[in-house]
């Protein structure tokens, strides 16, 4: 990725896309084994009592991850768009922070939700995204969790 300047920009254009409903990715944006981890559980964790299992982590990890998640997501909250506030560093040149906003309706209810979620990236020495690790308030995650498995899906987020 390179500078804070090219990671903003290629977090700008993840944003771009979901909001977008694709799952594109910038080039390299993601490392092929980007962990990604919500509320301190692995997704790995999440889709399996066996995480280190080959097909779990094909699953969970890179940029197949994070597709597999958002289309979880989007099933859930079928018109969910995402807004970013600061991107900000500590001074570790290998981490930045940031604040979303999800915001959509939920699929089995209607009902709207606004919802914060904190996000440290972890890079690579090349820029790409090794870790992402978001933190959102339990009851919005249960609430989207609730609304993935009423229509019939199992797996993701079950905790």
């Amino acid at each position: 990725m390179g500078s804070k300047e090219t990671l903003i920009e290629g977090i700008d254009q993840v944003i771009e896309c979901f909001n977008r409903r694709t799952l594109d990715l910038p080039d390299g944006f993601f490392d092929r084994k980007a962990q990604f981890i919500i509320n301190g559980a692995t997704f790995e964790s999440l889709l399996s009592t066996a995480p280190n299992d080959p097909l779990i982590l094909m699953l969970s990890r890179g940029p197949a991850g994070y597709r597999f998640t958002v289309k979880a997501l989007q099933h859930a909250m079928p018109d969910a768009k995402v807004e970013r506030g600061e991107v900000a560093s500590d001074g570790d040149p290998f981490k930045v922070t940031s604040r979303l906003r999800l915001s959509g309706t939920l699929r089995d209810s209607g009902e709207a939700v606004h919802a914060l979620v904190s996000v440290a990236l972890r890079l690579s020495a090349a820029g790409a995204v090794e870790v992402a690790d978001a933190a959102v308030l339990p009851q919005d995650l249960e609430r989207i969790r609730r609304a993935r498995l009423s229509s019939g899906q199992s797996g993701l987020m079950k905790r």
